[in-house]
Formats: structure tokens, sequence, C-alpha cells
């Protein structure tokens, strides 16, 4: 567990996910994330491709979640060996040993909720051997958080999100 101004970070449980969806929802409404209202569900939250996942507490409430994800195979997504490939050659290694940050979401509630679940996540990957990387909407206001956290774009990825194309940004995460 990691803890920090008041906010506790654990592993997300199942039962978490019915206080996670109208942080997802309200975040969907506010944020534009996730871009698709079709995804605004448990089973996106928690995706097959998870490697871990956690909520982050604050006042015993769920705040907020973040994950890390493998990277997509070409089958599921087809800019995923585009992406694949410009993460690996970025911070050189293979794409098995990628933890991709994703569905980071907060209710805003608490200041820095979104900040610490960050950190937890980039230090999860790192210990167990895999780089941190992640790919965002150019439009939306994340792009600018990453990179006041010290993350570096690397490039662009086409991306199918529904009907939604998108010129994905990718980010590696700053040295440690």
């Amino acid at each position: 567990m990691f803890a920090a101004s008041g906010i506790h970070v654990r592993p997300r449980r199942d039962g978490d996910l019915s206080a996670l969806l109208p942080i997802l929802q309200r975040s969907h409404v506010t944020q534009r994330y996730p871009v698709r209202a079709a995804a605004v569900r448990a089973d996106w939250l928690a995706a097959p491709n998870e490697l871990a996942a956690w909520v982050a507490e604050h006042d015993d409430a769920v705040v907020g979640h973040i994950a890390l994800h493998q990277t997509a195979s070409a089958g599921q997504d087809p800019g995923a060996d585009d992406a694949s490939a410009q993460w690996q050659r970025a911070t050189g290694v293979a794409a098995d040993r990628l933890a991709v940050v994703s569905r980071l979401v907060t209710d805003g509630s608490v200041p820095g909720s979104g900040t610490t679940l960050l950190v937890h996540a980039m230090n999860a990957a790192r210990d167990a051997g895999r780089a941190p990387v992640l790919l965002v909407d150019p439009s939306s206001a994340a792009l600018g958080f990453y990179r006041r956290r010290g993350w570096h774009r690397i490039g662009t990825a086409a991306q199918q999100w529904g009907e939604y194309r998108v010129d994905a940004v990718l980010m590696v995460a700053p040295v440690r």
C-alpha cells in the first residue's frame, strides 16, 4: 500500500467497480474520458489485458483508479504494432516488458489523487521489470497532466476507439 496526503492506494477489488462507475461516467461527461460513452462499463475498467489495477481511497471512499495493461496485439488494435514498435525504440525494452498505464480516472475531490495513482503505477511497473508507457488523446487535458509529471512524447499512432479515429500521442515515463 502507498499513502500520501491522506490518499491510500490499494489493489482494486471487484466490489470497487460499483463505486468507480459513477466516477468514470462523470469523467466521460466532463473530460471526455473515455472518449466513447459505450466504454463507461465495469469490463472496460477491468480489461482482459490488465496486469494490475489499484484504487485511491480517501476517508474510506474510493476516489480514483489506475491500471497497467499489456500492449495490445495487432488483432485487438490495428495501431498496436506501430505504438509498440515506437515504445520499444524509445525505451530499449521488448514489447512483453512494457506496461501501458491506463484507465486513470479520479473524482476530482482530492487534490493529488491522480498523481499519487500515477506514481504508484509507475513504481509497480518498474518493480516488475517493465517500462511504463502510455497513449493519450491529443486533445485531452490529460496530455498536459502527463507532461507536467515528466512524461516524454515520442510520437503518435493511429488508434480506432469505436467510431473515433485518433492519432494518439505516445509517451514514455521519465527516467528514474
